[in-house]
């Protein structure tokens, strides 16, 4: 069968080349850092509670963090972990791995103990820079459980902001790791210049994802992957050098988030940090102190701001661009969205973080309701048949989604066999089998039917089911279990976590009891977003006739 590419003449027709796209720099976030520093020395780089900080302090400060972290011992090719809010340590902490060519690894500050223990012992972390709530909270928890930390700085919400404490270390010491402040440990770095070579096709980005093994995997990406990705979308969102205000409440600790802030500081833009997305008010207030020209969210908090007024009352006659993205959003959600904002600016992209992040975009100004867009510029893709995953199927007819281009990771961490089945070699080419089920229509628009087997979204986070299951199953009176997802109606494009429980026979039956069981061992040990919210025993889990859950007959 001929490869299909219909978005061909969809691209002739808005007068683009899907086959090219422009040059994209060999620079890593810390390189464009520093050339703004003195391009741009004066333009806000970030804002964070409405105070500013221009390239040219930026660029001095990743400098004086990037000391910090050679004196704890870290050098090229050693590995930085994050477990922060969309602060600016955050972004500091992130360009100064960068200026030293360090790998980051984006911890969520909403995993538990042992689930930050297991990402920092994979990734083999050797400083962490962590949030002081969780610390003070945690840190009692993480003595001696991660073997490679030499080094941990603890950074508050206040400490950016003029007048306002500093972290408040609840110990100096991690076992015999040192522990300190974020402002302490720069108030006595050196602030002259780190030059390091960094190579930009090197693997800088541990981005960890759920899996079907029930364990995380970490994506191996370069900066190549990330920025050229950012250029690639950039054919359609046109960012203009030094001109643009970037507000987005994604965090940072995900993938779309920081590619949403690598594309602000590519383009010398100026980043809104929103540390507490929920905080309606405040983030409208930023965005009235700073009015936006490129606005990105997930479904969910696009929702929160067009129920409040102070959202429905903001100037958007210089905003351009709406991104959407994690989650699907309904046509009727989106409609409302454009009431507010204008039509003409939304855009919704499709993609994963093995991809970093984008494979598809449905552009503003050619928006398809009900697809997710066409593919980006050097981006193939293909629909093959799920079940043999060879077979390329026509347009229209749903199959397996499967990408190739200069975007797609090397391979995941130390997993040799996750990595072989995920990427695939077609026709010469590396494919990232995506493991959706979606079609092309004759117009090269990407329809998403189904997502991934295993996959549910909650408020815009991945919940793998197959990682809830394992864990269950470690307590005593769970024989055999499954989690699916019920739509959620009060959240469009989100669903209810459920889970469906079948008894050790050895065990006697205590429903609630039971249930409280899970619910404390859920909280103990994933995400909050992880955790089930209706529980079912049932007789017998049912089966498929080659012994697999039949998640199906669960659903039903």
């Amino acid at each position: 069968m001929t490869h299909a590419q219909p978005w061909l003449n969809t691209y002739k027709k808005l007068g683009l080349d899907w086959s090219q796209i422009p040059d994209v720099p060999a620079k890593t976030l810390s390189d464009y850092i520093r050339d703004f520093g003195q391009q741009f020395a004066d333009r806000a780089a970030l804002v964070y509670c409405r105070v500013t900080t221009s390239y040219s302090q930026l660029d001095h400060q990743v400098d004086k963090f990037a000391h910090v972290l050679q004196a704890a011992g870290c050098s090229k090719g050693d590995v930085l972990a994050i477990q922060l809010p969309n602060i600016p340590q955050y972004v500091i902490g992130m360009a100064a791995a960068a200026r030293l060519g360090l790998k980051v690894t984006s911890v969520s500050p909403l995993l538990t103990p042992p689930e930050v223990i297991h990402q920092c012992n994979d990734a083999q972390v050797h400083a962490l820079l962590t949030f002081e709530p969780i610390f003070t909270a945690t840190h009692g928890l993480l003595v001696n459980r991660i073997a490679t930390l030499k080094q941990v700085i603890v950074a508050s919400a206040t400490e950016p902001l003029p007048g306002l404490p500093d972290a408040q270390i609840a110990v100096d010491t991690l076992g015999d790791v040192p522990v300190t402040g974020w402002n302490t440990a720069l108030s006595g770095a050196a602030t002259d210049p780190v030059e390091v070579d960094v190579d930009f096709d090197g693997i800088l980005y541990l981005q960890y994802t759920g899996g079907t093994t029930g364990k995380p995997k970490g994506a191996q990406l370069s900066s190549k992957n990330i920025f050229v990705n950012n250029v690639q979308a950039d054919v359609f969102y046109g960012y203009r050098l030094g001109m643009e205000t970037v507000a987005s409440a994604f965090p940072l600790f995900h993938i779309g988030g920081a590619a949403v802030m690598m594309n602000a500081i590519r383009t010398a833009s100026t980043f809104l940090l929103i540390a507490d997305p929920r905080n309606i008010e405040q983030f409208c207030g930023e965005m009235t102190a700073f009015p936006p020209t490129v606005l990105a969210n997930v479904p969910a908090l696009f929702q929160m701001l067009v129920n409040s007024a102070a959202f429905r009352a903001l100037d958007f006659s210089q905003l351009r661009i709406a991104v959407s993205g994690a989650a699907p959003f309904s046509v009727d959600e989106i409609r409302r969205l454009e009431n507010v904002i204008g039509t003409g600016k939304f855009c919704e992209v499709y993609g994963m973080t093995e991809t970093a992040p984008v494979q598809t975009l449905n552009p503003g100004n050619a928006f398809k309701p009900g697809f997710v867009g066409l593919p980006l510029p050097a981006t193939d893709l293909r629909i093959l048949d799920p079940e043999n995953g060879v077979e390329e199927l026509a347009p229209g007819v749903p199959g397996e989604v499967v990408v190739s281009g200069p975007q797609v990771m090397r391979g995941y961490l130390a997993m040799a066999d996750a990595s072989r089945d995920a990427l695939r070699e077609h026709d010469g080419k590396v494919w990232m089998h995506t493991g959706d089920i979606g079609f092309l229509d004759d117009e090269g628009y990407l329809k998403i039917c189904d997502r991934s087997k295993d996959m549910l979204i909650v408020g815009g986070y991945k919940v793998f089911s197959v990682e809830v299951e394992s864990k269950l199953q470690s307590l005593p009176f769970v024989e055999m279990c499954a989690v699916v997802g019920r739509e959620d109606e009060d959240r469009p494009g989100n669903d209810v976590v459920q889970v469906y429980v079948q008894r050790n026979n050895a065990e006697p039956a205590h429903d609630e009891q039971q249930k409280a069981a899970i619910i404390e061992f859920c909280r103990a040990n994933m995400a909050p977003y992880k955790v089930p919210k209706e529980l079912f025993f049932v007789d017998a889990i049912p089966l498929t006739s080659v012994g697999k859950i039949d998640k199906k007959a669960l659903r039903k």
